[in-house]
């Protein structure tokens, strides 16, 4: 009995010291944003050539019951899950069951007739010429996906496909009726056997209202998400917009960290397919440096090539850069909105990844 307890006592001690290390400047910028901007919680992976050399919790996944943020803490990705799909398209492309270059029309027929000239690869780079019309869209009304398919016919197309760069979730969320389509099941699940279980990202998940998730963060949002506002329970969002392909991810820091270090192994798993998704298509703007790819944004910064996306949704904030020079990857999970993103992510990412570039805000 006494040998099982002191072996369970050293095995609590290796756990403690992955989850939170020793004392250093990226504990204390976490630890002071955290403070300075009343963060519940966050979680970061580092990875150098191909390997992760740190996993580090901080804060409360859980404020009720101030559960502590572990590297298996699962939070959502917001945006930052955008690249699962564009690489899923991808995918069903080497497969031989579509093409980027093909109209949306030739998938989704009932496309209106303004939409002719979009094609898929406009969609995955957000320049298919449409705008989100959010006050169209009512985030807590359950919906079937014919529904939802004739909403995003009613978002506004104010330029020809193309020609101008403009963020628009509502793209991904065609994209995900695409995969299921040509897949026959739900795109997550096409996510999973084709994606997350190769690389070995054992707990990346769909989001799921209904499910029991064993270590699943709970998110927090404040009124305007101004510096001081008191931190509030995560407004409800309906199944439906809970599930698209715009973002709809549970991941881990170990597992993001997993993910970006499969990038810069000596054989990365999907090395074509990454550099495709990750060329870029277009600026974003005349005067901004930063382009987009297909789920990514590239920039260099004096000549260092920065490949990034940030999230956001519902009480969490998610960033993923990469350095693929110098095989350096850094993935940073918070519970909640947060009053300065820029601020927070410009601290950890100089303490993570000490003398690399950071893309300009």
């Amino acid at each position: 009995m006494l040998k099982k307890s002191l072996t369970g006592f050293a095995a609590l001690l290796s756990l403690a010291a992955v989850q939170t290390a020793s004392a250093d400047a990226l504990d204390d910028a976490v630890n002071a944003e955290i403070k300075r901007q009343n963060i519940p919680g966050l979680a970061i992976g580092i990875e150098q050539d191909g390997k992760i050399t740190r996993l580090s919790g901080y804060g409360s996944a859980n404020l009720e019951w101030q559960v502590p943020v572990t590297p298996d803490t699962l939070f959502q990705t917001g945006s930052t899950g955008k690249q699962f799909t564009s690489l899923a398209i991808l995918m069903l492309q080497q497969e031989g069951k579509l093409r980027i270059d093909d109209p949306i029309s030739k998938y989704l027929p009932d496309a209106p007739a303004s939409w002719a000239d979009i094609k898929l690869n406009h969609l995955l780079s957000h320049t298919s010429g449409l705008d989100d019309d959010y006050s169209k869209v009512d985030v807590q009304k359950t919906m079937s996906w014919d529904e939802v398919r004739q909403l995003v016919y009613t978002m506004p197309k104010t330029r020809p496909a193309g020609t101008q760069w403009a963020y628009c979730n509502m793209a991904y969320v065609m994209l995900g009726l695409v995969i299921e389509k040509m897949t026959g099941a739900p795109y997550h699940a096409y996510f999973t056997s084709h994606i997350f279980k190769p690389l070995g990202m054992t707990t990346t998940r769909d989001n799921s209202e209904a499910d029991i998730i064993p270590g699943r963060a709970s998110g927090y949002e404040r009124d305007g998400g101004k510096l001081g506002a008191p931190l509030k329970n995560q407004a409800w969002v309906s199944t439906t917009f809970n599930h698209t392909a715009d973002g709809s991810t549970y991941i881990t820091a170990r597992d993001f960290t997993t993910y970006l270090a499969a990038m810069d192994g000596p054989s990365p798993a999907f090395a074509p397919l990454w550099a495709a998704a990750k060329a870029p298509v277009i600026k974003v703007a005349p005067d901004k440096p930063a382009s987009y790819g297909m789920g990514w944004f590239t920039v260099a910064v004096n000549g260092t090539p920065i490949e990034y996306h940030t999230g956001s949704w519902q009480g969490f904030r998610a960033y993923i850069i990469h350095w693929p020079k110098q095989k350096t990857g850094v993935a940073v999970l918070v519970n909640s909105d947060i009053p300065e993103p820029s601020a927070l992510f410009d601290k950890v990412i100089a303490a993570a990844a000490p003398g690399l570039p950071i893309p300009p805000n």
